[in-house]
C-alpha cells in the first residue's frame, strides 16, 4: 500500500487543487460548499487533536477514552494491521517522498506519517533495522529514528522537535549557526504577538480594546507563520533532508488556511 493510498484513505474527500488541503472551492451558496464546510470542520477537529497537544503523543493524551480519541484510534488501525516489516517499509518509502521539501505540519501526508510514526515508536521499529530509510536521513539522537525536525514558535526554548518521539531533536544551541540568528529573531518577534492571547484581565483592560488588539496580533501571527514557511524552513533544507513547520496557532485562532503566502 502506497503513502498516497494511506493518506487518502484517512481523508477520503480531499482532491488535488490549489487549496492548502486540496478541498475544492465551490460557490458559497451551493450544497457542495455546505458539505465542504461540514467536512472541513470535522477535518479541523482531527488536525487540532493530532497537532495541538505539544510534545504529547496522541496515545498518551489524558482523555484517551473520549469519543474522538476512540475514532482516531480507529483510524490508526490502518497501520496497526501492518506487521513490523510492512510498517518500516511504508515509512521508509514515505520519507523518500518527504525528502527535499518543507512541509506544513497540517498536511494530510504528514498527518498519516505522524500517526504511523507514533505506532513505530511504540514498537521500536527503527531500532530493529527492518528497512533502510533514504541515505539523506541521519539517525535522531533522541530515539534513533530518521531525523525529521519540526519548527515551532517555541524553537528558542524547545529546539527542533522530533516527529517520531515528540522530544527535542536538536537543542537550539546545536542548530547550525547559519540558521540560529534568523530563527532567534523570528521567535523573538513571535513571542510577544502570541502572548496577547494569554493577557490577564489587567492587561486586557489597559489595552482599551482587547478584541482589536487580539485581531492585530492574529494578523501579525499569520505574517510571521508565512515567513516561517516561505523563508526559514526552506533554508533549513540545506542542513536537514526534510523539514516540518507549524502552520497554525490555536491560541490566536490562526488556522492553516489563514497562513498563505
Amino acid at each position: 500500500m502506497t503513502s498516497a493510498e494511506i493518506c487518502w484513505g484517512l481523508i477520503p474527500y480531499i482532491q488535488t487543487t490549489s487549496h492548502p488541503f486540496g478541498i475544492p472551492r465551490p460557490p458559497r451558496n451551493c450544497l457542495p460548499h455546505l458539505l465542504r464546510i461540514r467536512f472541513y470542520k470535522f477535518f479541523r477537529r482531527v488536525l487540532d487533536k493530532l497537532f495541538n497537544s505539544r510534545n504529547i503523543p496522541v496515545a498518551m493524551a489524558p482523555d484517551a477514552d473520549s469519543p474522538f480519541d476512540l475514532l482516531w484510534n480507529e483510524y490508526s488501525l490502518a497501520f496497526r494491521e501492518f506487521d513490523d516489516l510492512t510498517l518500516a517499509r511504508w515509512m521508509a518509502q514515505t520519507l523518500g517522498q518527504l525528502e527535499g521539501k518543507a512541509w506544513r505540519l497540517t498536511h494530510p501526508l504528514l498527518g498519516a506519517y505522524r500517526l504511523a510514526a507514533q505506532l513505530a515508536h511504540e514498537r521500536q521499529i527503527w531500532l530493529k533495522r527492518l528497512a533502510t530509510p533514504p541515505a539523506a536521513y541521519a539517525d535522531s539522537p533522541c530515539c534513533r529514528a530518521p531525523m525529521l525536525p519540526l519548527l515551532t514558535r517555541d524553537v528558542r526554548d524547545a529546539g527542533l522537535i522530533c516527529q517520531h518521539c515528540n522530544e527535542t531533536l536538536v537543542p537550539f544551541d546545536e542548530i547550525p549557526e547559519a540558521l540560529q540568528a534568523g530563527l532567534e529573531d523570528w521567535a523573538s518577534e513571535y513571542a510577544p504577538v502570541h502572548s496577547v492571547a494569554h493577557w490577564d484581565d489587567r492587561q486586557r483592560k489597559s489595552s482599551g480594546d482587547y478584541e482589536h488588539a487580539f485581531e492585530n496580533a492574529a494578523e501579525e501571527g499569520e505574517r510571521l507563520l508565512v515567513r516561517a514557511g516561505t523563508q526559514l524552513a526552506p533554508k533549513m533544507l540545506e542542513f536537514y533532508p526534510a523539514v516540518v513547520w507549524e502552520d497554525q496557532d490555536e491560541c490566536l485562532e490562526i488556522r492553516p488556511e489563514d497562513v498563505m503566502p
